[in-house]
């Protein structure tokens, strides 16, 4: 049972929601069936690869929509057309279903269809097809089998250790490959059981030991293959039995030979290992008690010793019959004759007859003898044959004896190795020969051989490439290394010399006998760090050897260099809206040294708040500000980390750039509210009055140029501004034109890169004969507090137009000069004390609000402009 749960901010339990309850009962309502679908799509696919499509396979109608219950990693469903695909997370057969070996490993996925009017629930089978992506597998690498070397042919060998693979139907089926370099063994027939089968016999004496590789290959497409070494030890078996070298023996032996004296040895072999190769040397029951007594037998050895002194009374013949005794086998069977003598012996001797030159008591040799070279003869007079054959040289030697092809009692006397005068310049051989009767007498001849060296040997450097170092600003003759060589020759040949190789460098010298290396000037590691050179050891031979070594010599540094700036005085061009900690510049301070020495650090001497260094790079701390200061001077010091520092400085200028950010400041008039009076017989071209602006900033930021600002009104062009002295004229008569105030905008612009600023007055201009009412009119001025983009003329009235009056007599002048006369005093006093009236009101006004509008107008002036 399902629980549809959903929760409200503000409350502290879930309950039940009603729209989704109802949504999960409509679909119940509506759900009427349940179709099954089956597809089939190979492993390891790449994503959106198309499985099938549940289009036209639903009992609803369409148009359908299509969803996954619930979503799954490994699908993706189309909502609108219900196909089927892959998604990024491949299927992995043997990740899904480990335990499938049949096949028949698939995955079963819900889908609801549903439609206006219907809606089903499908079940989806899709079987996840297996490719062969696995390879064979052996548990075990090597395999090692033990087999008796008597086993019989046809013998089969089970081997437990078969290959695995992970796939499933044909991608798991094994077949089985044996490589071998013999024939010895065959895998078996069985496909249940790997086993090996015997084809030819066993011998553990002639081999002992099988390798060979089992293949395991496997049937998918394409196949997939594994293998693993077989090792087959074949174990010995007792098949063998001793056997005698020789079988009879025959060895005449003096009455007088010592106690202990080896009589004879005799040797038998067993051609099996181990334990069953054990022999035992025994006589046999047929040898007299007597004789086993006198000639004592070793059991392990088969060696006869003389047990006692052969009594005067014992016979001259004696025969022992050995037996040689094996684990389960018949014994072998040996005849010892020792005959007994009795002679008189003449003394050998031995003597040498000299062939190399002769040195003193012995010969000298020159070690770069050829091997077999005949340096002496050997000698043998034995006539009683006291002295037992071959004759030996005693110890290891580069010497050999050989038996000369002519007589067998003279022997040749070779070299047999490399002489070698570095390692042993005197030999003394001493040739000996055991008496035939007794192994305690030795007979020997000696021979001092003397080697004379040759150049055969190079002086050697201890190293092929060797440094050396020296302080920069050294005094010349400094003695910088001493070179040494080992030449293992003697005499001149070992005497060496030492000379440059190459091109003679005349920065140094070198002493010929010692191989003193000296300077022969004051170096300056800034022009050169490093030197190479070819130093080459001649030795005195004939021919003379030589060898050479590269030295390599390393200029130490010396703090001598002080850091340089790039110039002396350097010069930076900064905009003065630079943010802070904006970079201003970048010093290009270097010094020739090396290590501590070229180290740099740099700082400010003169004190600021407004620039700081980081590193080599001056940085912006504050605000510049080009309309108050305008450069900058800065001290820079440069100090190396030296013993004692080193250091210079700099003169830094920083030039701030202007940027246009001063508008420009009217000057006149001094406010909106001004006005000028004009008559109106003023003649064209005449100047009425001016606008004047300042810009503080520099170059075209401040250059001011005027004109005019909003629409031109039916009254527009009566008068003009020039553009750069701001001077404003009349533009033509005044003939024609009413009497009235015009009022009029211009506009103050700089030339400023990318934005101009700009700033605008309005001009008031009375074109009257006089100001009759003043107070009037500067409340129509001052009434105009919204500036209206078009320019605009408040009539005041009518120009009176002037006539030639005609000629009155006097007395009619008079009258009427009277009666204008008390007109104009009436008309003073009145108009004073309107005036002295309107002025008192005005205060009142003026003190109650500001009506001065500034020259940089507000942003509701300028909402009200545009």
């Amino acid at each position: 049972m399902w629980k549809l749960m959903c929760y409200e901010p503000g409350l502290e339990e879930e309950r039940i929601c009603p729209t989704i309850l109802f949504i999960f009962y409509t679909m119940l309502e509506f759900t009427t069936s349940t179709s099954e679908f089956t597809f089939y799509i190979f492993e390891e696919q790449d994503e959106v690869t198309y499985i099938g499509s549940l289009k036209n396979k639903s009992l609803a109608s369409p148009p359908l929509q299509y969803s996954l219950l619930p979503p799954s990693i490994y699908f993706h469903l189309d909502k609108q057309t219900g196909d089927l695909y892959t998604t990024a997370y491949k299927l992995d057969r043997e990740y899904l279903c480990p335990q499938d070996i049949s096949n028949q490993c698939f995955v079963e996925i819900d889908v609801f269809v549903s439609s206006q009017e219907h809606s089903e629930i499908a079940k989806i089978k899709i079987f996840i097809l297996d490719i062969n992506d696995h390879a064979p597998f052996f548990t075990d690498r090597t395999i090692t089998l033990a087999i008796q070397e008597d086993a019989a042919v046809g013998t089969v060998f089970p081997i437990d250790h078969s290959a695995s693979d992970a796939d499933a139907g044909q991608n798991s089926v094994l077949l089985y490959h044996l490589n071998s370099t013999d024939d010895v063994f065959k895998l078996g027939n069985n496909s249940q059981l790997v086993s090996l089968t015997l084809q030819q016999p066993l011998n553990h004496e002639s081999k002992n030991k099988y390798y060979m590789d089992l293949i395991a290959i496997d049937k998918g497409l394409p196949p997939l293959s594994a293998s693993a070494l077989i090792i087959v030890q074949i174990m010995d078996v007792n098949d063998n039995c001793p056997v005698f070298f020789a079988s009879n023996i025959n060895i005449n032996l003096p009455r007088n030979t010592s106690i202990n004296s080896t009589v004879a040895q005799l040797e038998a072999v067993d051609d099996d290992t181990g334990e069953n190769s054990l022999i035992q040397y025994i006589y046999s029951n047929r040898v007299p008690t007597v004789c086993k007594k006198l000639f004592y037998l070793e059991s392990t050895t088969g060696i006869i010793k003389l047990a006692a002194s052969i009594p005067e009374d014992t016979p001259n013949n004696h025969k022992l019959t050995v037996l040689a005794i094996g684990p389960g086998c018949a014994p072998a069977v040996a005849t010892v004759t020792l005959v007994i003598q009795e002679f008189k012996r003449k003394e050998p001797r031995m003597e040498f007859r000299l062939i190399a030159a002769q040195e003193g008591e012995g010969v000298s040799v020159k070690e770069d003898v050829p091997i077999n070279t005949i340096i002496a003869i050997l000698e043998i007079k034995d006539p009683d044959y006291s002295i037992l054959r071959p004759v030996f040289i005693n110890g290891t030697m580069p010497f050999s004896l050989k038996v000369s092809e002519n007589s067998p009692d003279t022997y040749l006397l070779l070299t047999s190795g490399i002489l070698d005068f570095e390692l042993e310049q005197k030999y003394t051989i001493h040739v000996l020969g055991n008496a035939t009767f007794d192994n305690l007498i030795v007979y020997q001849a000696m021979l001092n051989v003397k080697l004379e060296d040759v150049n055969d040997n190079a002086p050697q450097f201890p190293q092929s490439v060797l440094e050396a170092s020296v302080e920069e600003n050294n005094s010349p003759g400094a003695v910088i290394l001493t070179l040494s060589t080992f030449d293992k020759d003697s005499g001149s040949n070992g005497n060496i010399s030492y000379h440059f190789g190459g091109e003679l460098p005349l920065e140094f010298s070198i002493d010929v006998s010692h191989g003193i290396l000296v300077a022969t000037v004051s170096f300056d590691r800034e022009k050169k760090t490093s030197y190479t050179l070819t130093v080459v050891a001649s030795d005195h031979g004939s021919p003379a050897k030589n060898s050479s070594c590269a030295v390599i010599i390393n200029i130490l540094d010396e703090n001598d260099n002080a850091p340089m700036f790039f110039a002396n005085e350097l010069t930076f061009f900064v905009p003065e809206n630079l943010p802070r900690h904006g970079k201003v510049g970048i010093l290009n301070v270097t010094d020739a040294d090396y290590g501590l020495n070229g180290e740099i650090s740099v700082s400010v001497l003169n004190t600021t708040m407004l620039f700081s260094m980081a590193q080599n790079i001056i940085i912006l701390e504050g605000s510049l500000d080009y309309e108050s200061m305008n450069k900058h001077e800065l001290w820079i010091a440069a100090h190396d980390k030296g013993n004692p520092p080193l250091s210079s400085t700099a003169k830094v200028n920083i030039m701030v750039l202007d940027t246009n950010d001063n508008a420009p400041l009217i000057l006149l008039p001094d406010s909106n509210f001004s006005y000028v009076l004009v008559p109106p017989d003023t003649s064209k071209g005449s100047p009425v009055t001016k606008v004047h602006a300042v810009d503080y900033d520099a170059g075209l930021n401040g250059a001011v140029r005027y004109s005019g600002f909003g629409e031109m009104g039916p009254f527009g062009d009566l008068f003009k501004i020039d553009n750069v002295t701001g001077n404003i004229t009349l533009k033509e008569s005044i003939a024609g034109h009413h009497c009235g105030l015009y009022q009029f905008l211009v506009m103050a612009s700089d030339q400023g890169y990318p934005e101009a600023l700009s700033t605008i007055v309005r001009i008031n201009i009375l074109l009257n004969h006089s100001i009759s009412n003043r107070s009037y009119l500067e409340s129509v001025i001052m009434a105009e507090t919204k500036v209206p983009t078009e320019n605009q003329v408040v009539l005041l009235s009518p120009c009176t137009q002037y006539h030639k009056m005609a000629p009155f007599s006097w007395s009619l002048n008079v009258i009427l000069f009277l009666v204008l006369v008390i007109l104009c005093i009436l008309f003073c006093v009145i108009g004073t004390l309107m005036i002295f009236c309107r002025r008192k009101v005005n205060d009142k006004r003026r003190k109650k609000a500001d009506v001065q509008i500034p020259l940089k107008l507000n942003a509701d002036y300028w909402d009200n402009i545009k």
